[in-house]
């Protein structure tokens, strides 16, 4: 959701005067964020932001190898690769258009939805406002993706995106996870809305790889659809030192502006991040990130 403030004024900021509605005694359970975690996301805020400012050819350290447009749904972004990191990344646009907006506020669900590749499931339900934009190039991504495989094979995969290219992450993490099942996946959606019920949540969930919601302080975005459900995977400090008082579901990794203030939360309702912030809809913090990142003002480099 990235647009002139004009633009937001008129159509979303009528949204963000509703408190979240949470249940009192959600305790508070928040810890430090792991720095590694930390630097991780503030990478994934540049590349998305790069998604916003069209870059070509190269975005940060990603060389781009194909852009990622499909005017019908106006889903955009980029896939290439990092040799310093040695990953292929996906990366996706969030909102910039009225095709955008309709898409944001499309919460018909599609019930047993099917993309190539994936085994959703049965009682699997997505809002058709993220899964028909992700379905419009699902093949195309995977296409470019086995191609880059096979000139990088010891590569590792990533994909991330803001705000609707965060939601967008929460498809392409489940599409990269379930094509290309013995490769090693990290996904980053950030500023992400939620996009499906508990069964594509707990999918989401299941899938071998790691996903970082990352959010905001005081954006009102993840709060939005609260009968929807968010996922993310254990974080780095599990993977890495199998701390195992970390493996518990749905983590929220929550920016308070430096890696010292900002936290690793668990649950839907984590009352010290997102769902304590008393926001919902587009509001002031949806445009700034992890590491400082204001999207779609970073430029490509």
């Amino acid at each position: 959701m990235y647009f002139s403030f004009a633009v937001l004024a008129a159509l979303v900021l009528p949204l963000t005067a509703a408190p979240v509605d949470v249940d009192a005694d959600i305790e508070k359970r928040a810890s430090p964020i792991a720095r590694a975690d930390y630097d991780e996301l503030s990478r994934a805020a540049g590349l998305s932001s790069g998604a916003y400012s069209a870059c070509s050819g190269r975005a940060f350290d990603v060389t781009i190898t194909r852009q990622i447009n499909n005017l019908a749904t106006d889903t955009q972004g980029y896939i290439g690769y990092s040799t310093s990191r040695q990953r292929i990344t996906v990366v996706l646009r969030g909102s910039t258009t009225v095709t955008d907006i309709l898409n944001d506020i499309n919460t018909v669900p599609v019930f047993n939805p099917r993309l190539s590749g994936v085994n959703f499931p049965s009682g699997t339900s997505i809002i058709a406002g993220v899964f028909n934009p992700w379905a419009s190039v699902h093949d195309t991504v995977i296409a470019e993706v086995r191609q880059l495989i096979a000139q990088y094979p010891s590569y590792t995969l990533e994909s991330t995106g803001h705000s609707l290219g965060g939601s967008l992450t929460y498809l392409s993490y489940i599409a990269l996870a379930q094509n290309f099942p013995g490769k090693s996946l990290t996904s980053n959606a950030l500023a992400a809305f939620p996009i499906g019920n508990a069964v594509f949540a707990n999918f989401g969930q299941s899938q071998r790889g790691l996903l970082r919601r990352g959010n905001n302080a005081l954006d009102g975005v993840p709060n939005m659809y609260a009968t929807l459900n968010h996922y993310g995977t254990v974080s780095f400090l599990y993977l890495n030192f199998k701390r195992k008082d970390l493996l518990t579901e749905n983590q929220e990794f929550y920016n308070n502006g430096i890696v010292a203030t900002s936290l690793r939360c668990t649950g839907q309702k984590d009352l010290r991040c997102s769902a304590g912030n008393g926001l919902m809809g587009v509001t002031v913090g949806h445009f700034s990130s992890f590491g400082g990142v204001n999207l779609g003002l970073e430029g490509c480099s």
